[in-house]
């Protein structure tokens, strides 16, 4: 008979919303192990995110399988979700366990890897996991960036404001408790004849709470003018929207200030250096020392200019910009995914967003219930308070706890704004540009050039003899066109089952 170890795990996420308790998975791993014949060796149950393995009871499984490793056949779990959302951490780790002679299974995925086409599928359902992580996490960072453009501050209050809520129920930001600190900061520091330590150590006497580091940061916010950051990203740079809270400090205060700060020197070179002849700097190490390689153009003895990646860490390393970007599309000629690989992951990715929009929008309709009841609430103890049933204490209590609630479900709202539609066009664009990677690199700007650099290496290129060292490409990527040119071979194709409940994003990290 064969033995098995029975591995559980869950995230309070996930026991809430996709039915992943603990009692339900042991049920059926159980019923699973008695149909099979198979004997429970133990069983370890984690409450961890699987982002990595660092988790208290997978630690404790992984050495109970070195220490009896002659007796344990098979890790069991429901799914590969439940083994780890990190697809490059799962490789390693499953073969660590095959060369302890113990397979790792999901029971509702089932594969046998000694099956070289089963692999793909094994891509399919490790990265879609890790995919979710990301794509929740960019929806997150999304719908904040879009609400500081539209003037709305959507995080914590900054000193001197507070959060509310308007009449709307919308997060907003008024002036609070040491707004009149804050002011007098600015006062003190216009007059030049104190640093910032100075005023800093003096409002510390009154009352006011911030380290040294905060408090440059504070008088660095344009918050306090009315005005709202928006930080860098991607190819738009930095800039300042009006917001719609109430300014604190007058335009004409606040840039004295910083003239002072910065010793009447404000005006920053904002010049763009990036070069369309120089796309790979930064991208590239030298040979020699390992340092980073930058780049510039020489003047000919002709007046022509030439372009060429170099080191300036005195090791003399110098080469031609054209030839080493001439070899780099080169590099990407050689990659390729064929047509009937890509239209099987496409297959999939659209059968699992029709199966699952339907619970998509009943989870937004869900949450925004939820809001609603806690909005009304608060509603009711401000009302409470007003009539003297509960006190300003209580009130401010009851307030924070659904205030807090509140910003949490707007936080997962965001998360599933994100149409399965807009899913699909990016999955379109995305695999359209694996299979002719070479063609848009060629035809995009700067910007793009870099970013297919970035998501198709995750490490720095090594330029030597005029070509490039075997760079490591993205591991799903890999995967991919590894069994791409496996499939050339076999003209059985490969079998799926239709029932299968696995995500199936492949993680390009393009973007249309």
């Amino acid at each position: 008979m064969k033995n098995a170890i029975l591995y559980i795990r869950v995230s309070t996420d996930e026991q809430a919303d996709k039915g992943y308790s603990l009692n339900h998975q042991e049920e059926r791993l159980r019923k699973y192990c008695e149909l099979h014949k198979i004997e429970v060796a133990a069983i370890y149950q984690d409450d961890h995110s699987a982002k990595t393995f660092e988790r208290p009871a997978f630690k404790k499984l992984l050495e109970y399988s070195k220490k009896n490793r002659s007796y344990i056949d098979y890790i069991l779990f429901i799914n590969w979700s439940r083994f780890s959302r990190n697809a490059g951490d799962a490789y390693a780790m499953i073969s660590q366990l095959n060369k302890l002679g113990i397979d790792p299974q999901a029971i509702e995925q089932p594969l046998d890897l000694s099956v070289p086409e089963n692999k793909m599928m094994l891509a399919f359902y490790l990265a879609a996991p890790e995919v979710e992580n990301d794509r929740r996490s960019l929806n997150v960072f999304s719908g904040m960036r879009r609400a500081k453009k539209e003037g709305r501050w959507v995080a914590f209050a900054p000193k001197g404001y507070k959060n509310i809520r308007d009449e709307k129920g919308n997060p907003i930001i008024v002036p609070g408790k040491y707004k009149d600190l804050i002011i007098e900061a600015f006062q003190e520091l216009a007059k030049g004849l104190f640093t910032m330590e100075d005023v800093r150590r003096k409002l510390v006497k009154k009352g006011f709470v911030c380290s040294k580091n905060n408090f440059t940061v504070l008088i660095r916010n344009p918050i306090y003018i009315g005005k709202i950051r928006i930080p860098a990203f991607k190819d738009e740079e930095m800039y300042e929207v009006q917001g719609i809270h109430e300014a604190i400090i007058s335009e004409e205060l606040f840039y004295q200030v910083q003239d002072i700060i910065d010793g009447k020197k404000r005006n920053i070179s904002t010049k763009n250096t990036r070069k369309e002849e120089l796309p790979l700097r930064g991208y590239l190490i030298c040979r020699k020392c390992g340092n980073n390689l930058t780049g510039s153009a020489s003047r000919g003895s002709k007046g022509g200019r030439y372009f060429y990646y170099h080191c300036d860490s005195g090791c003399k390393e110098r080469f031609k910009a054209e030839v080493a970007n001439a070899s780099f599309l080169k590099e990407l000629k050689n990659i390729s995914a064929k047509k009937e690989v890509m239209d099987l992951y496409y297959e999939k990715i659209e059968q699992y967003f029709k199966a699952n929009e339907k619970d998509a929008k009943k989870n937004i309709s869900t949450i925004s219930e939820e809001i609603k009841k806690h909005q009304e609430r608060i509603n009711s103890a401000q009302q409470l308070m007003l009539d003297g049933a509960i006190d300003l204490k209580e009130y401010k209590s009851i307030k924070a706890r659904y205030e807090s609630l509140i910003s949490d479900l707007n936080k997962d709202q965001i998360n599933m704004e994100l149409s399965e539609t807009d899913y699909i066009k990016y999955i379109k664009h995305d695999f359209a540009l694996l299979k002719n990677i070479d063609q848009y690199y060629t035809a995009a700007d700067l910007a793009v050039k870099q970013q297919i650099i970035s998501s198709m290496y995750p490490e720095k290129l090594i330029f030597e003899n005029n070509e490039y060292r075997t760079p490591r490409i993205n591991e799903v990527v890999k995967l991919i066109l590894l069994n791409s040119n496996k499939l050339e071979d076999k003209k059985r194709g490969l079998k799926i089952e239709s029932d299968c409940q696995s995500h199936v994003v492949i993680p390009l990290g393009f973007e249309p």
